[in-house]
């Protein structure tokens, strides 16, 4: 079990090659019988893994081509062709992924024409499909509340199962007498579970009233291991964005939560990490280092120190946009000499959002995915929030906007969909959108129905249940 107790961003430690084949059994078996467990146990796995050891778990006979995140990706493709199959139902997409859909198509296209099949350009293409691809699959299988409340609580458990191993894993390396910097102790493998998001939707979370008391604690105490494996990330974006996030929140949803009421749920749970900090590794300086991570925003010097390879990448990327098509950019992939590169030369590519959207897909790609994304789906949330707030539908709809408002002010970091870690991310936005259509299809029945039936339209029972 190395990968449990080693940085694996930089071990490159994947997990035993019996897990890859034992999700591989499971996820065929359940696809022939089950479509949506299928797409349930994958959800699962995603949301529980170690990104990074995922990424190097690859089996002799695919090599770099299949790994256990790509197998996921595949169980949960395939789980929605079943369904669509079961239930004689097309494909269906919003207009928004099918906007991205032809950007990315149009994006891998010229890179094709550019460099040919070279190893760069299938990655390049392979890491864009990601998102729009998830993000199709989970729109056609997440409709009703039933499936929201399995989707919500699956994603629950494997966040927390996320967190319980970097637990293990900050335990293992704070154990000793030694003096732990960042350097041994952060780990961002744990930070694609897609957890921050439940987090912060968790603050404006009215609780569901068939819980008993033992299964809320058990919810709240969740919800603060997952909000302390990310504080445990010591990654600055996460706590800047996260902020911001949290403020703009409340806003958004009107008359349906109050900004005290938040604040409280809030200091409760940083009550609930900080006391975990000390029971779990009563010798680790938590403090210290997180003074250490902020060092680099006192001033302007330390902040360039800090942040050089990004802001030279950055550089990089805004040269290749304005010395190219300024529309729609280089393409799927970036020339070999870029794509090749030591950061020392080109700077951090793919660490700031807005200007890779602009290098990879020009002024279009920047607009899609930075605006019209994901205001369309905040729109689309609230809608739907403000419909069916108690249902788990509507704590959905509270993920998709944590998840949405993180993308527009994560734009001057590196969190972007152009990569392979966009995987849950594809999940959110493809369930709040499956959860509206369902929404929609339901509104538009109802009035056909009162149509219809005049005589009847003024009924309690119309008005109470829509039929």
């Amino acid at each position: 079990m190395e990968f449990l107790t080693t940085i694996t961003q930089n071990t490159h430690v994947g997990y035993p090659l019996i897990f890859f084949y034992l999700v591989a059994v499971v996820g065929i078996i359940l696809v022939i019988f089950r479509p949506y467990w299928a797409f349930l146990f994958a959800l699962f796995c995603l949301a529980a893994r170690n990104f990074h050891a995922a990424v190097f778990t690859r089996t002799p006979f695919a090599g770099p081509y299949l790994n256990l995140n790509d197998l996921l990706l595949w169980i949960t493709l395939f789980a929605m062709v079943f369904e669509l199959i079961r239930t004689r139902k097309m494909v269906w997409m919003p207009k928004i992924l099918f906007a991205i859909f032809i950007l990315i198509i149009i994006g891998d296209i010229v890179s094709l024409f550019k460099y040919g099949t070279e190893g760069f350009v299938l990655r390049r293409i392979w890491s864009t499909a990601i998102f729009p691809i998830l993000f199709l699959i989970s729109a056609n299988i997440v409709k009703n509340e039933k499936r929201a409340k399995l989707f919500y609580w699956v994603f629950f458990v494997g966040a927390v199962f996320a967190a319980i191993q970097h637990m293990i894993f900050i335990k293992s390396v704070t154990s000793g007498d030694m003096f732990v910097g960042i350097t041994e102790i952060r780990i961002i493998s744990y930070t694609a579970s897609g957890g921050l998001f439940l987090i912060i939707s968790a603050i404006f979370v009215k609780p569901d009233k068939a819980l008993n008391r033992f299964r809320l604690i058990s919810y709240y105490v969740g919800i603060a291991l997952i909000a302390l494996s990310y504080i445990l990330s010591l990654t600055r974006g996460i706590y800047v964005v996260g902020i911001l996030t949290l403020v703009v929140f409340p806003f958004l949803l009107r008359g349906k939560y109050t900004i005290i009421k938040g604040a409280y749920k809030f200091a409760i749970g940083v009550f609930l990490v900080l006391f975990l900090v000390q029971i779990l590794s009563p010798n680790f300086d938590f403090k210290g280092i997180l003074n250490q991570r902020f060092k680099s925003f006192i001033t302007k010097d330390a902040f360039s120190r800090a942040y050089a390879t990004r802001l030279m990448g950055q550089k990089t990327e805004l040269d290749l946009w304005t010395n190219g098509i300024i529309i729609f950019g280089e393409g799927s992939s970036l020339p070999p000499e870029y794509e090749s590169a030591e950061p020392e030369i080109t700077g951090a590519l793919y660490h700031v959002a807005y200007s890779t959207y602009l290098a990879h897909y020009g002024l279009v790609g920047l607009f899609l995915y930075g605006f019209l994304l994901p205001m369309s789906t905040i729109l689309a949330a609230r809608k739907y929030y403000f419909k069916y707030t108690m249902g788990y539908g509507g704590k959905i709809a509270l993920i998709a906007i944590a998840c949405a408002l993180f993308d527009v002010f994560s734009l001057p970091t590196g969190r972007h969909y152009l990569f392979a870690t966009s995987h849950m991310s594809g999940l959110i936005y493809g369930a709040i959108w499956g959860l509206y259509r369902s929404m929609k299809v339901e509104k538009r029945a109802i009035a056909f129905y009162k149509y219809r039936q005049p005589a009847l339209s003024s009924s309690p029972v119309i008005q109470k249940y829509g039929y």
